[in-house]
């Protein structure tokens, strides 16, 4: 199910490809966070190759219980709660 503003969401678990948990700061480790969608859209994502300037890609934009505000590949992420009025 795609996410739609109003949905609850949780960002993916860390996987291998992923920079190594250690090299991260804390405060930046966004994997397995949970918020509300509050925008859909596209943005623009790094790929693997270091010379590309990135490719447009289907995102979300969502709040966490920090109030911090994250923006995500569309496919990293997974509706917990629909929003039912959506």
């Amino acid at each position: 199910m795609k996410p739609s503003v109003g949905d609850i969401v949780k960002y993916r678990d860390w996987k291998p490809g992923d920079p190594e948990i250690e090299s991260i700061p804390i405060d930046s480790r966004g994997w397995g966070n949970v918020g509300l969608v509050i925008s859909v859209g596209v943005d623009t994502f790094r790929s693997k190759n270091q010379f590309d300037f990135g490719v447009l890609e289907e995102s979300v934009d969502y709040i966490d219980d920090n109030g911090d505000i994250h923006t995500a590949r569309m496919e990293d992420v997974e509706v917990l709660i629909p929003n039912e009025e959506g």
